[in-house]
């Protein structure tokens, strides 16, 4: 399979993840970072449907943010499946980041466990200030800590809630700050290391493994955000939006226009083996 777009230090792949880990070699990662769609837009299934209060708004439509939108069961299969490939690519002492909120949390905590990780901490961002409810309103979502064997933890000063700020969604509706994803990376790998993100978005993990000497792949099954990802860090912009990104008044993705890259062509080498742990 060959990359969407790839630099010296970063490859994307607009493919289902599935497919991306089937040809990843085994334990070639040494650090998972990701935000899997929750698929809890509401607190029962047959609600996801019915609580108009609860949906993610016009401005992300269903086919701009796929795979949302799956029952628990779902849910369950998908992430499995996942978790069993990302078990088997993360290399002895490797680590999973997991992004979850607290409806889905017990569910993807039996699955980490039933695929072969050892869970080893539940991480709270406190966003600082609330979103959207009626009654206590929601300023925080967790994050799953995992291990494969004994990960080499770098800072053992830091705490398990980690107080950053929400950032604007501008492309992405679940957009993560990418302070707090460099603060994960770098507890959990040494420089030129790889980082995998199975579902990269708009390529905030990669960023982050990219500003901090790390190596960085990621999957997105829409091109649609393949597309931002690659205007981020093909221009080196980390900070800034596109102003392509979103036509927030349309309430629709705006085309991209990507004339100033090339996807990698078919001699390209695809899914390079990613530097060893030192």
């Amino acid at each position: 399979m060959n990359p969407y777009w790839q630099s010296e230090s970063v490859q994307i792949y607009n493919a289902d993840c599935l497919e991306v880990l089937a040809e990843l070699p085994d334990e070639s990662i040494a650090a998972v970072i990701s935000d899997p769609p929750f698929s809890s837009g509401a607190r029962t299934d047959a609600g996801k449907a019915m609580r108009g209060a609860m949906l993610r708004g016009v401005k992300w439509q269903d086919d701009w943010f796929s795979h949302d939108n799956l029952a628990t069961f779902g849910f369950l299969f998908l992430m499995r499946l996942v978790s069993t490939e990302l078990f088997r690519v993360t290399k002895q002492g490797g680590s999973c980041h997991l992004f979850i909120d607290w409806r889905m949390y017990p569910n993807l905590y039996g699955v980490l466990e039933s695929t072969g990780w050892n869970v080893k901490n539940l991480v709270v961002w406190d966003k600082q200030n609330f979103g959207m409810g009626t009654n206590y309103r929601n300023q925080h979502e967790l994050i799953i800590y995992a291990e494969k064997g004994d990960c080499n933890f770098r800072n053992h000063n830091m705490g398990n809630v980690q107080k950053v700020k929400r950032v604007q969604a501008e492309y992405h509706p679940t957009e993560k700050p990418i302070s707090l994803l460099e603060r994960f990376i770098d507890n959990v790998t040494d420089e030129g290391e790889t980082v995998f993100d199975p579902f990269c978005g708009s390529g905030t993990t990669l960023v982050a493994a990219r500003n901090i000497g790390r190596k960085g792949i990621g999957s997105e099954i829409s091109k649609d955000y393949c597309d931002v990802s690659v205007e981020r860090l093909a221009q080196g912009w980390a900070f800034t939006p596109p102003t392509t990104a979103c036509n927030s008044d349309a309430g629709e993705s705006a085309d991209l226009q990507a004339d100033f890259y090339t996807p990698a062509d078919s001699t390209s080498q695809a899914l390079s083996t990613p530097t060893q742990r030192r």
